[in-house]
């Protein structure tokens, strides 16, 4: 007999085990959806998010009907300190810190753990796979919870960064393509393999001269065939490593196929491509546009979006992925710095999903041009009325506008609507 059931949202109770549930995972506050319900708080959630019907295992929990359990009992006895928690205490809602502020901190550390994992491979060891699953991990819960906040430490980075590195680079793509998994609705079973192939995508450049992927001027000829080896060149790579899922190793080896053939190494066409390869070949194009590469300075962020457009166009990949892609990160992306009709300068600093030309922003700079002492944030889509309607007429270059966009885009700068 089966020990799985639907059941009610209103039967659920502590004490079961919940197999799945009735919506996508990513339009839900759990990361996963199984596990055991230990905190009354979980069923409130779920009811708040929609979820009507809740699927139990009972080999693993209680049944419908079942006794809940007693709880421990949480008083002490006398002349005895309470027990201390072996998990982080849960600060008061005055002492919480900023989701900002714990993306930031989630970030850096992933950073961090990708160098070295990076560090072992230029000095000729293998990749660590086992050392880079909690790293998706952790990536995967931040970019759930507040993949506007993943966006914007993805903005800060490039901004600070002056040399690309692999490592950097992975990780830029790795971020994107969970991001973009999500969008997408990517089944859960792809999001691990998704994430390692996105880190390791480029390790092929670690058999190739090493100031090959640094070079700041135009690749010659020669060079360029060296560079479109990498794909290949992984596969030596990963062969010291053993056993490697076949889907992370067709990402590494396809991120550079396109849907039309026009790609490397293989040339294939759209029925010998790998959906997950195609994934992260997309974050790859976009992260590679934003980017300084060998002579051709970074792109817009607004003006990258238009070149994906044009690459969903052209057939290199499916309309439908360029414009789940256009979907997450915008018209306008998070960071980009934007002209209004009232001759303001704002920065996108939040999406609205059904209208892309209608972020939400922090004003920066006035209608003279001078700088706000206090930047605000207004909603393009829900403004104030008793404010001039405001539309975006361009995107502008920080540069030559000369803006400190980490200044105006740190989570500590105030706002006012």
């Amino acid at each position: 007999m089966a020990s799985t059931k639907h059941i009610s949202i209103d039967q659920l109770t502590v004490g079961m085990f919940i197999a799945g549930l009735d919506q996508p995972w990513y339009r839900t506050p759990f990361l996963l959806h199984k596990w055991l319900v230990s905190n009354p708080d979980d069923i409130v959630q779920l009811k708040r998010h929609g979820i009507l019907v809740v699927t139990i295992d009972t080999d693993r929990g209680l049944d419908v009907g079942a006794a809940t359990p007693p709880a421990p009992p949480t008083v002490p006895p006398p002349d005895e300190p309470p027990p201390v928690s072996d998990e982080a205490v849960v600060p008061q809602e005055s002492e919480q810190v900023p989701q900002a502020a714990v993306a930031a901190a989630a970030y850096r550390e992933s950073m961090a753990a990708v160098e070295r994992v990076f560090s072992d491979l230029e000095a000729g060891n293998p990749p660590k796979i086992a050392a880079l699953k909690p790293i998706v991990s952790r990536l995967l819960e931040q970019i759930v919870a507040q993949p506007e906040a993943m966006l914007i430490q993805f903005c800060l980075d490039k901004v600070r960064r002056f040399d690309a590195t692999l490592a950097s680079h992975g990780m830029d793509v790795c971020v994107l393509t969970l991001i973009l998994a999500v969008e997408n609705g990517c089944a859960e079973s792809d999001l691990e393999a998704l994430g390692l192939g996105a880190l390791l995508h480029d390790i092929g450049y670690v058999r190739l001269p090493r100031n090959l992927y640094r070079k700041t001027t135009p690749l010659t000829d020669q060079e360029q065939v060296l560079m479109k080896q990498h794909p290949q060149l992984a596969a030596t790579v990963l062969a010291q490593v053993g056993a490697v899922p076949d889907a992370v190793s067709r990402i590494i080896l396809q991120h550079h196929e396109y849907q039309d053939g026009s790609g490397f190494p293989q040339r294939l066409k759209q029925e010998g491509l790998s959906a997950l390869a195609q994934l992260v070949g997309l974050a790859d194009s976009y992260d590679d546009l934003v980017s300084a590469r060998h002579g051709r300075p970074p792109l817009l962020p607004h003006d990258a979006i238009r070149q994906l457009f044009v690459l969903g166009a052209k057939g290199r990949y499916e309309k439908t992925l360029v414009e789940v892609a256009i979907k997450a990160l915008g018209v306008y992306p998070l960071g980009s710095l934007i002209k209004l009709n009232t001759n303001e300068c704002a920065l996108v600093v939040g999406l609205n999903h059904e209208d892309r030309l209608r972020p939400r922003i922090r004003i920066i700079k006035g209608a003279e041009g001078q700088s706000q002492q206090d930047p605000f944030e207004v909603d393009l889509q829900n403004q104030p009325p008793d404010q001039p309607t405001r539309t975006i007429l361009r995107a502008l270059d920080p540069k030559l506008e000369q803006v400190d966009l980490p200044h105006y885009l740190e989570p500590a700068v105030g706002a006012r609507s």
